[in-house]
C-alpha cells in the first residue's frame, strides 16, 4: 500500500509516470488537513507522477473495472490519444453518474505518452 508519505520518497526522477489508481478515495483532494495521494505523486520534487487518474469519492466498483478496462484499451490501442481523450472515453462507457463526477485526471489532458 502507498501513502502520501510513501509518494515524497519516491525518486524516478525525469522518468515520471502516469499513474492510474484503480481504487476509491486516492483522488480526495477536497479534505483541508490531508493531502491525497494524487496530489503527493504531482508535487513530489524528486520525481513522482506527470498525471494520475483517481476518485475523489466513494463509487460502486463495478463501474469503476469497466471505465478503468475502458481507459487501458484507449491508451494502448495503437492510436495517439492524449490523456484527456481517453479520460472522457474511459468515461462515457458508464452510466453511474457518481462515477462519472469523482474519477478526475490530475495533469495537464494534452499529454500524450510515450
Amino acid at each position: 500500500m502507498v501513502t502520501s508519505e510513501d509518494a515524497r520518497g519516491l525518486g524516478n526522477g525525469s522518468r515520471l509516470r502516469f499513474l492510474v489508481s484503480m481504487t476509491c478515495v486516492n483522488g480526495f483532494f477536497h479534505d483541508l488537513y490531508t493531502e491525497s495521494l494524487a496530489e503527493a505523486l504531482l508535487k513530489t520534487k524528486q520525481g513522482g507522477a506527470l498525471a494520475v487518474w483517481a476518485s475523489s469519492g466513494l463509487t460502486w466498483p463495478g463501474g469503476q473495472v469497466e471505465m478503468n478496462k475502458e481507459l487501458v484499451r484507449l491508451l494502448f490501442s495503437g492510436e495517439s490519444v492524449t490523456l484527456g481523450e481517453a479520460t472522457i472515453g474511459a468515461k462515457a462507457v458508464v452510466n453511474d453518474q457518481d462515477i462519472r463526477r469523482t474519477w478526475i485526471l490530475f495533469g495537464d489532458p494534452t499529454t500524450r505518452l510515450k
